[in-house]
């Protein structure tokens, strides 16, 4: 299966050369111009290595998120929310993440030192002594805190070792349009969840839009994520990781999800 895709994918790329009319090829030719070196076919796998290998070598970066999710309800009902988020990053130890959304928004600062999360709607935040690294950091805030970040793998070391962890079999679906853009489109299955990514067309591509589905949970809800202006040389400033409270602020404790009596479904 996998390599019957493979062979597919391959084929999608040479239609895209314009070589899907066979009986053009058994004409005779003319002479040609000098054949220039044509790009090599990229499976689907190497398609994935690139996108990862790029993210995981960039250092510095910022970029824009357009995100959209379901929730069930309990009568069945499925509904969806929207957000959208900005993340500054400075490996290994800066993360700005500044997310507003439909059920909360949220400020989350780490500078190496300390990490602050705030809801400037409602004038609160809260810190803490941080661990040293945004791998560390971001393990940290979710076991202890309940406190995930989203799209959060984007900042790690390695930002796809989770997701090719999980992932069993990849597949190219075919050249798919993203705000009116034809992208490389990959389906990425999993044990519990599925991803499709679209990769832009240039010769190092770039995430432009991702979805995971939880296929073990009711109603398999998605979440989707649209990527823009990405930026791997930005001009951040100084102080874009660190917190200053105004005088309205409210600082208020973290309360570690092992002293809270929470439900199964919170």
């Amino acid at each position: 299966m996998r390599y019957f895709l493979r062979l597919l994918a391959l084929a999608s790329f040479w239609v895209s050369l314009g070589l899907d009319h066979p009986q053009l090829l058994a004409q005779p030719s003319a002479p040609s111009p000098p054949a220039e070196t044509p790009t090599a076919p990229r499976t689907a796998d190497q398609l994935l290595d690139q996108v990862c290998d790029f993210l995981k070598g960039q250092k510095n970066f910022s970029v824009e998120m357009d995100i959209t999710y379901d929730d069930n309800l309990e009568d069945g009902g499925k509904i969806q929310y929207s957000a959208y988020q900005t993340l500054f990053v400075e490996k290994p130890n800066h993360l700005r993440s500044d997310y507003v959304g439909d059920e909360r928004t949220t400020n989350f600062y780490y500078n190496g030192l300390t990490f602050t999360l705030q809801e400037p709607n409602l004038k609160y935040y809260s810190f803490k002594t941080a661990p040293k690294t945004l791998d560390e950091v971001l393990d940290h805030v979710e076991a202890k805190y309940g406190v995930t970040i989203p799209m959060s793998n984007l900042v790690a070391s390695d930002p796809c070792a989770d997701l090719k962890a999980n992932v069993t079999d990849i597949i190219f679906a075919g050249m798919d349009m993203v705000n009116r853009e034809e992208m490389y489109h990959l389906l990425l299955l999993g044990s519990t969840r599925d991803y499709q990514m679209w990769l832009t067309q240039d010769e190092q591509p770039l995430l432009r839009k991702a979805i995971i589905t939880y296929k073990n949970l009711p109603n398999s809800p998605q979440y989707t994520a649209i990527f823009s202006t990405w930026n791997f040389n930005p001009d951040i400033p100084v102080n874009t990781f660190n917190f200053s409270p105004s005088p309205d602020d409210i600082k208020i404790d973290f309360i570690p999800t092992d002293k809270l009596k929470l439900t199964p479904n919170n």
